[in-house]
């Protein structure tokens, strides 16, 4: 049986979420090499905007947009609910990395941020959002929808 995200309604374009995934993978590849916060937290505010719909206000958005359609890429759309609850999880996640970053702890800068890593490469690659996966346990057993 198909995983399927608990629907928000709103619809996005999934080529361009790819294309964010993959300028989030090599933007926080950067940031664990050189362990800077100041990526970290351009990473933080990026998923910030993105998750807490002011979307128009992200950098990595408006690339993936112009990219797709330089490109042009076919539109293919999906729900949006679990990509913004990943924005809201990559959030929280570059935040931590970026304090780890200010307190010079690499061991947390490589966990998390490898972390960061694989997730978004999963996504821009293949399509898979864990995300969604943690989006619809965490509707299952919290919101009991």
């Amino acid at each position: 049986m198909a995983h399927i995200c608990p629907i928000e309604g709103t619809l996005i374009n999934e080529p361009t979420v790819r294309v964010v995934a993959g300028l989030v993978a090599i933007t926080a590849t950067a940031g664990v090499y050189f362990q800077s916060p100041v990526v970290f937290l351009f990473l933080a505010f990026d998923f910030y905007v993105r998750g807490f719909d002011k979307k128009e206000w992200s950098l990595f958005r408006y690339f993936g947009i112009k990219t797709v359609s330089f490109i042009d890429i076919k539109e293919k759309l999906i729900d949006a609910g679990g990509k913004k609850f990943a924005s809201k999880v990559g959030f929280i996640l570059s935040s931590v990395i970026a304090v780890a970053a200010f307190l010079q702890l690499p061991i947390v800068i490589y966990s998390l941020g490898g972390i960061l890593v694989l997730f978004a490469t999963l996504e821009a690659v293949l399509a898979y959002c864990v995300g969604c996966k943690i989006y619809t346990l965490y509707n299952k057993f919290f919101l009991k929808r």
